[in-house]
């Protein structure tokens, strides 16, 4: 995966509305290095210039300004050593479970179960803060992905794309557990 992957997803996840204005972000590690979209830009309209390149101890390598969350990013790769990208999003069904501080149960639908399993949510920590990235690791190896209280979803996969279907897959389920009451 290259930077113009990570701008085809930032495009997607927008267009979705999965996040607005300059929220989320959206990162993967090849080769040992983490490609991880930039502060305070829209992933909507981003440009390759714009990719931040740092190591897994956070060290930047290029002039770009990683994203605020990227301790969380860095956080699942030292952490889960299958995972290549880390998808972080706000979309309005899976943040709304976030904010009541509801977990996402897949047995209500055989995709989810078979494609993703469960989301469970880790509590609440300031978004950026260390504590917000220590809130991750519980989940790392036995989950796809977390809603973050009060915040939003978090995925991650062997892949870019693997990463953002589980973000699609998790928006889903949250609707489909909303409209059925749950």
């Amino acid at each position: 995966m290259t930077a113009k992957d990570i701008i085809e997803i930032g495009k997607r996840m927008y267009d979705k509305n999965y996040i607005v204005a300059h929220d989320g972000n959206i990162s993967v590690l090849a080769d040992n290095i983490v490609y991880i979209t930039p502060t305070n830009i829209s992933k909507g309209f981003m440009t390759e210039d714009q990719i931040v390149e740092m190591t897994l101890d956070g060290q930047v390598l290029n002039s770009a300004i990683p994203s605020s969350e990227y301790k969380m990013h860095l956080a699942v790769y030292n952490n889960n050593k299958n995972v290549h990208a880390v998808v972080h999003s706000h979309p309005l069904y899976a943040t709304t479970f976030a904010c009541m501080g509801k977990p996402l149960k897949s047995d209500i639908l055989a995709e989810a179960m078979y494609q993703l399993g469960d989301i469970p949510i880790a509590k609440y920590e300031v978004p950026g803060s260390e504590e917000a990235a220590e809130s991750v690791i519980p989940y790392c190896n036995d989950y796809n992905g977390i809603l973050l209280e009060k915040h939003g979803l978090i995925t991650w996969g062997f892949n870019l794309l693997d990463a953002y279907y589980k973000t699609e897959i998790a928006e889903f389920l949250a609707k489909i557990t909303y409209n059925i009451g749950g």
